[in-house]
């Protein structure tokens, strides 16, 4: 089949690792794909995973209507609601009631409300089931394809070395782009609460200008035991050589970090959310954290022992 997908960014993140994932997957059948990068807002900043897709597949910035009429897909595949980042006239034209092409949806945010949407698909792709159940009442057909993960198998003490982690220190590890909605500050005032401790704290992600609001006094007044990577592209050593990964979130649909984590084996600390369901529950991985910061900096100091 032709298949378009259409992002409206491919900036660093969890849409666009989820969006990696599936061109790599569909591309091995021989389908023709290509995708497109609307916005192109990372620029030539934060594109990890665009150029990971962009080795597989074309990726085109901004002309969605020209790949569209060259291509005469066979599939458009929105990742996020249409609506919500294509002006009108461009739905009119990819949602017209009498197109050739199958349209798919795939959300990948928890705030999304069903029912201001005006521009269904043929189908839905969820990420998680409890996306699946609120957008239910609809009556569109769906499916869930989940972020795959598997178990890892891999030396500690050697990635460690590789990327030069303090020994004699255990070291916590968060993934994810430096939001309020991350809430990275959490972190930083429990680091800082036990800087005399033999602990280290590690964050990977990228730290966007229209962020500079949150993350740029966490900048100024950082504790001595955190370090901040930024955006890298070798995340998975980051996951070998952490003892802990910690995630205090506020809100989230279904985070791949996580699951990744999760993969690695490490033990997991993290808030229960609604979209969750019940699914880490039973997980021997899993401690769930509150909103007492001090409660947490003993849960994370007793997981660590």
């Amino acid at each position: 089949m032709k298949i378009l997908y259409v992002a409206p960014h491919l900036s660093t993140g969890g849409m666009p690792q989820y969006l990696y994932k599936q061109v790599s997957y569909f591309s091995k059948d021989h389908h023709q794909i290509e995708v497109v990068d609307y916005t192109n807002s990372g620029g030539d900043s934060f594109v990890v995973q665009k150029q990971r897709i962009s080795n597989l597949v074309p990726v085109h910035n901004h002309i969605l209507m020209e790949v569209y009429q060259r291509m005469v897909p066979d599939v458009v595949h929105f990742q996020e609601i249409p609506e919500h980042f294509l002006p009108s006239d461009v739905l009119q034209v990819l949602f017209a009631p009498d197109r050739r092409h199958f349209n798919i949806v795939t959300p990948h945010s928890s705030t999304i409300n069903p029912d201001t949407i005006s521009y269904h698909p043929d189908k839905y792709v969820f990420v998680c089931k409890w996306s699946q159940e609120k957008f239910a009442h609809l009556g569109v057909d769906s499916n869930v394809w989940t972020y795959p993960t598997k178990p890892q198998i891999y030396d500690k003490a050697k990635a460690k070395a590789a990327l030069g982690f303090r020994e004699g220190s255990k070291h916590v590890l968060h993934v994810g782009l430096f939001t309020p909605g991350k809430n990275q500050a959490e972190l930083f005032e429990i680091a800082r609460q036990i800087e005399h401790l033999p602990i280290q704290f590690h964050f990977v992600g990228n730290q966007a200008s229209n962020f500079e609001h949150y993350w740029g006094p966490l900048m100024e007044n950082k504790p001595s035991n955190c370090i901040v990577w930024g955006e890298r592209d070798d995340v998975e050593s980051f996951y070998k050589a952490a003892d802990l990964f910690y995630f205090p979130s506020k809100f989230e649909l279904y985070p791949l970090s996580l699951l990744e984590a999760i993969s690695y084996g490490l033990p997991c600390m993290f808030r229960k959310l609604p979209s969750y369901l019940d699914e880490f529950d039973n997980n021997p991985f899993v401690t769930y954290i509150t909103d007492n910061v001090q409660f947490n900096k003993h849960l994370l100091l007793k997981t660590l022992s």
